[in-house]
């Protein structure tokens, strides 16, 4: 940096101010007393993981084929959590532990059954605060790891008071570790 500023009043040595004042004098002996830069320490930079859209209920990247098969009974639901009874705070971790387990099992589809929480206050339709606030818990980073899509249940699964999850496969590496190599 004091490189660059010596470089710069040598190339600036021959202007002269609007306003007829030497503020270059002034800069450069502020230049030649400043102690010398040292050397900033590199900067780590972790790689960024790309950004995905949060979920919605109504989310469309379900798998289309998944869809159909559930709808027409072909594939069901290989676990189901059921959170009623349950408190937010409880719900919300046995929602993380399932996922969870759900992932190490290598499941593809799973249900979540939050119930429809219908109930009239002050004259109106309350939903319940379960369901309510369940997408947001798998937007959070440790669940949305695991989810791909998530939509509302088939009226044989539960109807609107449950959802389906769809979950990511997990790596092949992963796969072929817990499994025999054949010898050749």
């Amino acid at each position: 940096m004091v490189k660059d500023a010596g470089l710069f009043s040598a190339a600036m040595a021959d202007v002269k101010p609007l306003d007829g004042r030497r503020r270059l004098a002034r800069a450069a002996a502020a230049v030649k007393a400043a102690p010398p830069a040292t050397k900033p320490s590199p900067v780590k930079r972790t790689p960024i993981a790309p950004i995905e859209p949060d979920l919605s209920a109504e989310d469309k990247s379900f798998d289309r084929d998944v869809a159909r098969a559930l709808s027409r009974g072909k594939l069901s639901p290989e676990a189901t959590l059921d959170l009623h009874g349950m408190t937010l705070a409880v719900a919300e971790r046995e929602v993380g532990r399932f996922l969870e387990l759900a992932n190490l099992r290598d499941y593809r589809v799973v249900l979540i059954v939050t119930g429809k929480g219908l109930r009239e206050e002050g004259g109106r339709l309350v939903g319940g605060r379960i369901r309510a606030e369940f997408v947001g818990w798998l937007n959070r980073a440790d669940n949305r790891a695991r989810v791909r899509s998530v939509r509302p249940a088939h009226p044989h699964h539960g109807g609107s008071g449950a959802f389906y999850v769809l979950l990511r496969r997990r790596s092949s590496a992963s796969k072929r570790s817990l499994r025999a190599t054949p010898q050749r």
